[in-house]
């Protein structure tokens, strides 16, 4: 038996051999993977697959808030201000019977100064001046008229009595004429008897041309006398002509100071009446409270009627409103916050705006548009049906009154978030 065989040599061998292994330089060498950082490579992975997918895929919509308020489908009226001023008084309360032509309410409109005088006061001084002294001018007027129209009638009367009085002596004359023709025709006759003489008969003749003589000077004075008083009330008619002119240029300037008293009137007080016979459907302002142009003031109407959402909307918002759209409504008198948002449909998106671009009073860019406010651009009207005619407040379904004022969310920009996120890049390459 050999030395290697020996049994005592067993455990010491085995050592031998598992020390010689590990020195060896082609032995096997275990390691153990690290499943965390795996997992963790594979979960940010699949972040950034989608992050990707979403800048591709994902959509980005940007809304833009109005104002509004609720109006009816058919028999309302809105009333606006025609000038910028202060509610002097409100003659009726909401829900009041009105007929047609009746006052609702009264602005006492904002007068203008220059150099702290006040234009309208001036002006209004200037024309009650001037109609004063039309007046007086008319009266003068009126006056001379009346006397020559008694000049002229009392002319024609006295050329008329003087006619006839010519007329008579002319008719006295012939009749001499005739009865000296008749006795010159007996002289003659007596002196081709022989009974006369030729000095009688001369007497006789010369008797009877003194007749015709009167006669002739008086038809002449007849033609002078007609011819004066022609002209005489040609006279008369011309200048009662040029004075009558001057009456009705007088009339007629009067006539327009009337019209622009009446309207510096109403530049001071500006009356709001009803258009039609109804119910007041909605009062927007209060006794005291400044209103500008076009301001809606308030609507009459039928205030059973179905409502609808009428939205004034800036040019900026209404490029994506589409018929169909759905729109987020916030009534004022709901809050929000507490009773929720309402839903609405777009069912009609006008052609022509209501208003055309104005100077700015505030600033253009802000995000919710004030319809009460001037602004640079044109506003246009959006009707939106409401869902429900409704609003659940505390257990009770409130209905929505017409009249009364909201904001609405329309979605004005739908783009892809990766064309957002590009748009500075192109708009630098753009510029470069």
């Amino acid at each position: 038996m050999s030395e290697t065989d020996t049994p005592d040599a067993g455990p010491d061998r085995s050592s031998a051999v598992a020390a010689f292994q590990r020195r060896r330089p082609g032995a096997t060498i275990h390691l153990q993977q690290d499943r965390g950082a795996a997992w963790m490579a594979r979960f940010f992975g699949a972040i950034v697959v989608a992050l990707v997918a979403a800048l591709f895929f994902g959509r980005f919509a940007r809304s833009e808030s109005v104002r509004g308020y609720v109006s009816a489908a058919s028999g309302l009226t809105r009333l606006d201000a025609r000038a910028a001023g202060i509610v002097q008084a409100i003659d009726v309360r909401q829900g009041d019977r009105v007929a047609r032509g009746q006052r609702l309410m009264q602005i006492q409109v904002r007068d203008q100064t220059t150099g702290g005088v006040s234009t309208v006061t001036a002006n209004l001084r200037s024309l009650r001046e001037r109609k004063a002294n039309l007046q007086r001018d008319r009266e003068r007027l009126i006056t001379f008229l009346d006397a020559t129209k008694g000049d002229r009638s009392e002319t024609e009367l006295n050329v008329a009595n003087v006619t006839r009085a010519f007329d008579e002596q002319e008719r006295a004359l012939k009749e001499g004429l005739r009865q000296q023709e008749e006795m010159v025709a007996r002289v003659q006759t007596y002196m081709n008897q022989g009974y006369a003489t030729r000095e009688s008969l001369n007497g006789q003749r010369r008797i009877a041309l003194d007749y015709a003589r009167q006669i002739a000077e008086l038809r002449a004075r007849r033609a002078e006398l007609k011819q004066s008083t022609a002209e005489r009330l040609t006279g008369q008619r011309t200048t009662a002509t040029e004075k009558a002119a001057q009456l009705a240029a007088t009339e007629n300037e009067l006539s327009a100071i009337e019209a622009q008293l009446t309207g510096y009137s109403a530049l001071e007080r500006l009356d709001i009446v009803s258009p039609v016979d109804g119910e007041v459907a909605g009062l927007f302002v209060e006794p005291g409270a400044s209103v500008s142009a076009d301001q809606i003031l308030a609507i009459v109407g039928d205030s059973g009627a179905e409502p609808v959402i009428v939205l004034e909307v800036p040019a900026r918002a209404i490029g994506l409103a589409k018929v169909g759209q759905d729109v987020v409504i916030k009534y004022d008198a709901f809050p929000f916050k507490t009773f929720g948002i309402a839903h609405g449909t777009i069912t009609q998106i006008a052609g022509t705006p209501l208003r055309a671009p104005a100077v700015a009073m505030a600033d253009a860019g802000e995000a919710v548009f004030d319809p009460t406010s001037l602004t640079r651009q044109s506003t246009y009207r959006i009707d939106v049906r409401p869902d429900a005619r409704t609003i659940r407040a505390y257990g009770v379904d409130e209905p929505i009154r017409v009249g009364s004022t909201l904001s609405a969310d329309i979605v004005v920009e739908k783009r892809r978030l990766i064309d957002w996120m590009l748009d500075p890049i192109r708009a630098m390459r753009g510029r470069g």
